[in-house]
């Protein structure tokens, strides 16, 4: 099979970026087999990809063997980058620690022996309720080398979830931190290792009421003679739940091959292969380490391709200082940015009106969870980055592991607010509520005709959930839930979620399709919408931001509602529509939605 690469970097101009992207579906198999060719397998895979999404089915590099430790630690110091900085931990008290490669590796593998010596095999599964720390990255490689699943869950879960998701998973080892003095932290510890009933329970800091520490787990514990694991390309790395339903645990499944191989390739592509002379070093990971784009850009990711990873100790307040993001500017090598949007929104708020107290700025800040508004792009030009294009938006969801969208930090490859572009090798399509693909500017639902390698399986039990949840929607087609259009120059923006229904006279429609298209119009800046509640059924309401200060109110409504009666029909035009200076927001960023019902039903003012 003739293989398809791009080279050691990707064209910054459009119409050149869009033939190579067109060029990767065009030889869709060649190129992921390039991709996953720049990695160290233990046996070749036979094949590509199997897929048939009717059942649904699919495997990525059938018959593969991978090993994603030794691709992350064992091949980047053989590249010569043994004294290389691997992780680099900031911590409250101010103190700095610092793993290079090959002290890295050294952990992982005494962690392994010990692993191996408390009776732990490939195919087994271990816990890790864990903070942004060191310990959860070498727990991680660990297994990984190994052949052991991991399960990371979010240290904001109460006891009683922890103990049922470890449960769920046939975990054999649980691995959890005190938080530095934390006594609610500590206070969970004890609970959840009373409610697991002797499963083992490790301490990642102090000690705690006889519970043995991972030091104390470690010690003695020798790595020599010890083999890695030869896990095949679909063998779980690690696992995600994502809700519990009826008692049961559903979650996504990240195969080891597939999504070692994307996580490696999409984070080059964003982060290394459209810069020139810019390229980070090292990356800030400030995502909880319970998400998968936390596992493709905070680990796997940085590591495969040499590039070290920065965390800061902030488990306690859950607030990243500004002295802290400048001091990781002024003593690190170009690091790059991993975060929410809502984090730049706190940068803004600490410093108020003052500027980062030093020159250095991040190559690269990507952003996921919600696309960053233009208006926070415009604050981070300048302040964070040098230049609007070097913020990135990432469109990951739950089961896609990897971004399937995203933009570039270039000029003429990112636009603010954009979700940007499908990934090289994935193709994104529209599609209308009657199973037409979309035109150009025309909102339609995200879906996915094909696989991709990173796509999470489903767990144990869950499959006709799997199945009914993402493939019923449109037969054939990975429906995503998401609301987007694209412009025509292939950037995609997102219109928002389409599990958010209004049933207006019979007829059903998605809020988000409604607010995509008055953030069209060119006098709209923002948009929500809501179902609000009368004697005949419900209304449709609307609440607008203007792009500039409004001079006749009513003219404007009046011109907002023909545009959406010629856009989608006259039973789509809101009853009422509220022209307003801002809309309300939850402090992670979220639509607060029930304070525009409570607006809408004037049970609240609109100030």
């Amino acid at each position: 099979m003739e293989r398809t690469d791009l080279g050691p970097k990707i064209p910054v101009r459009l119409d050149a970026f869009r033939r190579l992207h067109r060029h990767t579906l065009d030889n869709r198999e060649q190129f992921w087999a390039a991709q996953a060719e720049r990695l160290q397998w233990q046996t070749a895979f036979s094949c590509v990809v199997k897929e048939d999404f009717s059942t649904p089915f699919f495997s990525w590099f059938c018959d593969g063997q991978i090993n994603a430790a030794q691709n992350a630690l064992h091949r980047i110091i053989e590249q010569g980058k043994a004294e290389t900085p691997a992780l680099v931990y900031y911590q409250k008290s101010g103190h700095v620690s610092t793993l290079t490669f090959n002290e890295l590796k050294d952990n992982v593998l005494k962690l392994a022996a010990a692993f191996h010596r408390a009776g732990l095999v490939p195919g087994d599964c271990i816990a890790l309720n864990l903070p942004n720390c060191p310990e959860f990255i070498i727990s991680a490689l660990s297994a990984a080398y190994l052949g052991i699943t991991y399960l990371p869950l979010g240290c904001h879960l109460p006891a009683s979830t922890v103990a049922e998701d470890v449960t769920a998973s046939n975990a054999k080892l649980l691995i959890m931190a005190s938080s530095n003095g934390d006594e609610e932290k500590k206070d969970q510890i004890l609970t959840v290792r009373t409610l697991l009933k002797g499963l083992p329970v490790l301490i990642a800091d102090e000690k705690r009421e006889g519970l043995p520490t991972l030091e104390e787990y470690m010690a003695d514990a020798d790595p020599c003679g010890l083999e890695p694991a030869s896990p095949n390309a679909d063998h779980p790395l690690f696992v995600v739940y994502e809700n519990r339903l009826a008692g049961k645990h559903v979650g996504s499944v990240f195969p080891t091959g597939g999504f070692l191989v994307q996580a490696h390739a999409s984070f080059d592509d964003i982060f290394k292969k459209t810069l020139n002379g810019d390229e980070p070093e090292m990356i800030v990971n400030t995502l909880d380490m319970c998400k998968a784009p936390t596992q493709a850009y905070g680990l796997w990711g940085p590591l495969t391709n040499g590039t070290g990873i920065i965390l800061i100790d902030n488990e306690i307040d859950n607030e990243i200082r500004i002295n802290t993001i400048e001091k990781i500017l002024n003593e690190q090598p170009n690091p790059a940015l991993l975060c929410r949007p809502t984090l730049i929104s706190e940068i803004k708020e600490q410093l108020d009106q003052a500027r980062l107290n030093t020159t250095n700025r991040f190559p690269v800040i990507a952003c996921c969870g919600n696309a960053l508004p233009p208006r926070l792009v415009k604050y981070a030009d300048g302040i964070l980055v040098n230049g609007p294009e070097r913020v990135v938006n990432l469109w990951v969801q739950s089961r896609s592991g990897t971004a399937l969208l995203n933009s570039y930090p270039t000029p003429e490859l990112n636009r603010p607010g954009t979700l940007g572009f499908g990934a090289l090798g994935v193709e994104p399509l529209i599609m209308s509520d009657y199973g037409q693909f979309c035109k150009t500017n025309i909102s339609g639902n995200l879906v996915f005709a094909q696989s991709w390698p990173a796509m999470a399986m489903a767990n144990s039990g869950t499959a006709q959930h799997f199945k009914r949840t993402y493939f019923s929607r449109f037969p054939g087609y990975f429906y995503t839930y998401d609301g987007v259009r694209s412009d025509k120059d292939g950037f995609f923006w997102f219109m928002g979620r389409l599990d958010d229904v209004i049933k207006v006279k019979g007829q059903g429609l998605g809020a988000s399709l409604i607010e995509g298209v008055l953030t069209s119009h060119p006098l709209v800046d923002e948009a929500a919408i809501i179902g609000s509640q009368d004697k005949s059924g419900e209304d449709i309401v609307a609440f607008v931001v203007p792009r500039s200060p409004i001079q006749d109110e009513q003219k404007c409504i009046d011109q907002i509602k023909e545009y959406i009666a010629d856009k989608i029909g006259r039973f789509a035009v809101p009853e009422k529509i509220f022209i307003t200076e801002k809309l309300p927001r939850t402090p992670t960023g979220k639509l607060f939605r029930s304070v525009l019902r409570r607006i809408a039903a004037g049970e609240e003012s609109l100030d």
